[in-house]
């Protein structure tokens, strides 16, 4: 197994677990403890982990993300994959053929290409991540934005990206975050110039439609672009039982206990 594709999985433990032993990923990884050790200290330096006595466990839920640890696509390509695959698999019900869409970055929306691929759309992106694995019988026409380019995150982005979003509108846009606050009725995004992509994006959009799965409710991040209560839908996987759930929230599974 590759450090890389074994540092996934570490990560995927913590999201259900919260904590994890050494000596339980050594059993399971079937690796020496250095090798544990060197895992998780690159994850730590990612921002994405905590190393404490005997293991590790999650970042503390206040720290922001930002340019400095938002973790790179590579790295998130499989985390929460279950829970990404059924968003969008209720999302996609809102794409009709004839449809002008917009997909956002991220590693999320590529979910939606199973469902997407036999529709006759106009399909424009910024995510190359997306584009990589576009299927050879998608039938719609694909049109990819320039502009300052992100090899860490697979995505054009910058003023650019922003002039070249002036010439379309859109009937429908598929939009991703960092992070929400039900509370505070935002979204979050780890860098301004990508919110900014967003925002425009939103703007330019008859209806928007927000991807986002529960481990997003405990996460901030830099920069607020967005109102969950602008969104036309907010397609979720699970939410806390006992909650209120807002009117534009398409919870897709049964609800979790707190």
């Amino acid at each position: 197994m590759l450090t890389e594709e074994r540092m996934v999985r570490i990560m995927d433990l913590l999201h259900k677990n919260s904590f994890v032993s050494i000596q339980d990923l050594m059993k399971r990884f079937q690796v020496s403890r250095s090798s544990i050790m060197r895992d998780l200290q690159e994850l730590e330096e990612q921002g994405r982990i905590l190393r404490v006595r005997g293991g590790a466990s999650l970042v503390d839920t206040d720290v922001l993300l930002s340019r400095y640890n938002e973790p790179a696509v590579q790295f998130k390509e499989d985390t929460q994959k279950d829970a990404k695959k059924i968003i969008c698999h209720k999302a996609i019900e809102e794409v009709h053929d004839g449809d002008c869409i917009f997909i956002d970055a991220g590693t999320t929306p590529v979910y939606l290409l199973e469902g997407l691929k036999h529709k006759d759309v106009e399909l424009v992106t910024t995510n190359t991540y997306l584009l990589e694995r576009l299927p050879l019988d998608f039938k719609g026409h694909v049109y990819l934005l320039g502009g300052e380019f992100s090899k860490k995150y697979d995505s054009s982005f910058g003023s650019m990206t922003t002039q070249l979003l002036k010439q379309f509108r859109f009937d429908l846009c598929f939009l991703t975050a960092n992070g929400i606050s039900v509370q505070e009725d935002e979204a979050y995004v780890f860098d301004m110039h990508i919110g900014t992509i967003k925002k425009e994006v939103q703007m330019r959009s008859r209806k928007s439609i927000l991807l986002i799965d529960h481990t997003k409710l405990k996460t901030r991040a830099f920069y607020t672009w967005s109102n969950l209560s602008s969104f036309s839908k907010v397609y979720m996987d699970i939410y806390p039982k006992n909650k209120r759930i807002p009117e534009n929230f398409k919870i897709c599974k049964e609800i979790e206990n707190d």
